[in-house]
């Protein structure tokens, strides 16, 4: 299972750990009703969103104004891979897969 790690970009601290699989869709945003809020100006109320698609997980971006970053540049859609890193505003999102 897929296991998302939410670090804060600057301290490299943790700040949440969620299992990824339970459910279809999973929101990453500011807005309250998001599944993962980061709450920071930068983020938008939904930046972007992990989804199960045809087997496998994706981040989408949700035309989101501050953007989201694999490897340094903007992605709209990618397949999310063993320990991935996505930054989104000030926070970095690592995927591990736990193995079980």
């Amino acid at each position: 299972m897929m296991e998302l790690h939410i670090l804060n970009k600057a301290s490299g601290d943790t700040l949440g750990e969620f299992a990824l699989g339970d459910s279809s869709e999973l929101i990453i945003g500011r807005d309250e009703s998001c599944d993962v809020r980061i709450n920071a100006r930068s983020i938008s109320r939904e930046h972007c969103v992990i989804e199960q698609v045809d087997g496998e997980m994706r981040i989408r971006d949700m035309d989101s104004r501050g953007g989201t970053y694999c490897d340094n540049e903007r992605i709209n859609e990618i397949r999310i891979e063993d320990g991935m890193e996505i930054t989104v505003g000030p926070a970095v999102l690592r995927f591990l897969d736990s193995g079980l």
